[in-house]
């Protein structure tokens, strides 16, 4: 069995191994796009030579002077880009460093929380025989559960007319005449139009009847805006609640002597929250740099691709090939010299190019890993499974581990076996604050839950299973598509 702490930081050793084969593989596809620009000026010098031995001064005066233009204008170019190249591998390194940093401080502070944890864990059972005596905390346990049982109530109201909205709304919303005058306001004080354009609205209103479907489309959305804000109104008295029991737990803890630890734990807490927060930014940022990083290295940069554009024009001029052609065909030993080394440098940049679409799509895989995990280990501390309380099956951390990153099975699939194998090994009962993710069966209240947009009906949700919040869209939302790629490496 693994506990919770060391089960997240296995998870954070495979996120490193991801982070540095990315970094790795971004190297490799540098180095390969650097080489192509370098053989393609090999090339070019090798027409040079070609034009010397073949054509006549004049025409040979021209050629040099074209292919010398388009390597100046390249170099410099590719000058431009391997300093950009050079600043977001800078910028990389230095995030790298601080996500390293970052994660060390969680360490310590959990290290911490861990120690105090376990004073209040060893205090729990004779501090609750007490507050079980307590008339006041049972009646606040009552207050708790009357607030949940409200709140159950009307969120199950307010979801049962959220799916009213979307299935009786979808033929409003797939309307677009309908909603072309309702999204303007039309009939409203805030419709803008001059008179032509209020005569042409006035009879495609007419035409779709507006007038008669309009009112059943607002209470249509209306009810459910209302409904959500009840459940969130009893979800603010269930975390009012929460505190006041909280208050009655805190001080029967300290009573018992438990005051320092229960302290520690609660900052350990505050401090964890923070930097779970500041890697989750650290996180996209380096994510956006991989990104632009990989436009860099794999030639897709505006900038290296007018580079080797030049490169090869200055190849691809009219009579170059054919001369190149001609060259092929004759016996001279000076001229079989040139186009060998013509079609060794041809072969060796096919070689490279071949190389730098393998780095590609690897790369790419190793994202989707990489977001994957990142919104697995979200999930994994907010439901507080890198406590101590919580055990779990080595194979979750080894073999099943392995199976996901080689992409074997889901991420969602993965997440799932976590819940699905989580052994709680502490105290039968804990403080209120501690049950965030109520490892004993039941639901959690004590944080809110996301907030619905007020609005006219969701024109399409996502599909994520995870609840991490990006500050870039790219990636998958726990399905892929891509499990058949050979992967090499550690996975």
């Amino acid at each position: 069995m693994v506990k919770g702490p060391e089960a997240l930081r296995r998870l954070d050793r495979s996120m490193r191994d991801i982070r540095d084969e990315e970094r790795s593989l971004s190297r490799t596809s540098a180095d390969a796009s650097a080489k192509i620009a370098r053989l393609r000026e090999v090339e070019s010098e090798q027409f040079l030579h070609l034009a010397k031995v073949r054509l006549d001064p004049k025409k040979r005066d021209e050629v040099t002077e074209y292919i010398s233009r388009a390597e100046k204008e390249a170099n410099s170019i590719l000058k431009r880009h391997a300093g950009k190249l050079d600043e977001i591998s800078e910028l990389l390194a230095d995030v790298d460093k601080d996500i390293e940093t970052t994660r060390a401080k969680r360490d310590e502070a959990m290290s911490d929380f861990e120690q105090a944890q376990k004073k209040l864990d060893q205090l729990s059972t004779e501090v609750f025989a007490d507050l079980d005596k307590d008339p006041a905390y049972a009646a606040q346990k009552q207050a708790v559960e009357e607030a949940i049982a409200t709140f159950d109530h009307a969120n199950k109201k307010a979801e049962v007319a959220e799916q009213d909205r979307e299935e009786k709304g979808a033929p409003y919303r797939n309307d677009p005449l309908f909603m072309y005058l309702f999204e303007r306001g039309f009939n409203t004080g805030s419709y803008r139009a001059n008179n032509i354009t209020r005569m042409l609205d006035g009879w495609v209103a007419r035409m779709v009847r507006y007038h008669d479907a309009k009112p059943n489309f607002v209470i249509l959305n209306e009810i459910p805006m209302r409904l959500r804000e009840h459940a969130d109104q009893v979800q603010d008295e269930i975390d009012e609640e929460q505190q006041k029991l909280e208050a009655l737990e805190d001080a029967a803890f300290d009573a018992h002597g438990g005051k320092k630890a229960r302290e520690t734990a609660d900052r350990s807490e505050e401090i964890i929250g923070e930097i779970d927060a500041r890697l989750v930014e650290l996180e996209d940022k380096r994510d956006e740099l991989v990104h632009r990083q990989r436009k860099f290295t794999q030639g897709q940069n505006p900038a290296y691709r007018e580079a080797v554009d030049l490169l090869a024009s200055g190849l691809q001029r009219e009579g170059l090939e054919d001369l190149y052609a001609a060259a092929r065909q004759t016996a001279t030993r000076e001229d079989d010299q040139i186009v060998r080394k013509i079609d060794a440098v041809r072969s060796e940049i096919i070689s490279l190019e071949t190389e730098l679409r393998a780095c590609k799509d690897r790369l790419k895989v190793l994202s989707e890993r990489r977001r994957e995990l990142e919104d697995i280990e979200w999930e994994f501390k907010q439901k507080r499974y890198d406590r101590p309380s919580f055990d779990f099956d080595d194979d979750l951390v080894e073999d099943l581990l392995g199976e996901f990153l080689k992409g074997a099975i889901t991420a969602s699939s993965y997440w799932g076996k976590w819940q699905d194998a989580k052994k709680y090994r502490g105290p039968k009962r804990s403080r209120s604050k501690d049950q965030y993710s109520n490892p004993w069966g039941g639901k959690s209240y004590s944080s809110k839950k996301k907030r619905r947009s007020k609005d006219f009906g969701t024109f399409g949700s996502s599909s994520s299973e995870f609840s991490r919040p990006r500050s870039t869209p790219r990636g998958s939302k726990g399905k892929r598509d891509h499990g058949g790629f050979k992967t090499g490496g550690k996975f």
